[in-house]
């Protein structure tokens, strides 16, 4: 399955946003091994699982590289430390609360977790029908429903790692298209005919 379809099985449907060059150095400078990665926002168990989440929905593919390899969960730490104020970093937290406890996450941290675990839980919530998935959009933010929690937790998860992996330097040299001085303009021209079926880069 490629990357294409992973995206539409999942049900992927958010906008597109263009980085502030200070956004994009600090995704640039995520570049460290994971045995060497010491999370600043997300705790030991969090960090695992916003990993393994992320390389589910943006894996490794004989065409592309995936979120792992240009570094989105580092970003994605850095940037929550960085940029969110202390009600929006609490509001993460809840969030990935629900995360680690509909993956039954608890004194055993996650070393006991397989990739049928987390599979599970994205078919579970991101796979759901679109009345359902409504409905856990629609569920009031008090906090009391675990299911509309955790998914409005994995849909912005994605939706954010979504926009880090296309703001990454690899991805938009190397994978979108990307003309850094544009030349004519072409109207009423199909994207196979303008860019090879590649969405642009900036």
């Amino acid at each position: 399955m490629n990357r294409r379809d992973v995206l539409k099985n999942l049900g992927l449907s958010i906008g597109y946003a263009v980085a502030t060059p200070s956004v994009m150095s600090l995704l640039q400078s995520c570049k460290t091994e994971i045995d060497e990665w010491k999370p600043v926002f997300f705790s030991a168990d969090e960090s695992v699982v916003v990993r393994n989440i992320i390389d589910l929905i943006l894996p490794t593919t004989t065409k592309s590289p995936g979120a792992l390899d240009v570094n989105v969960p580092e970003f994605l730490d850095l940037y929550i430390h960085k940029t969110y104020d202390n009600k929006q970093q609490e509001s993460y937290k809840e969030g990935l609360s629900h995360l680690l406890k509909a993956l039954q996450v608890t004194d055993q941290g996650t070393g006991f977790l397989k990739t049928g675990d987390y599979d599970t839980l994205l078919a579970k919530y991101l796979k759901a029908e679109k009345a359902l998935q409504d409905k856990y959009k629609s569920h009031n933010k008090d906090g009391d429903n675990h299911d509309a929690m955790t998914f409005k937790a994995l849909d912005k998860l994605r939706s954010v790692a979504v926009w880090s992996y296309k703001t990454s330097k690899e991805i938009g040299l190397n994978v979108l298209s990307y003309d850094p001085i544009p030349g004519s303009q072409k109207g009423c021209i199909s994207v196979e005919e303008a860019t090879g079926g590649k969405a642009w880069s900036l």
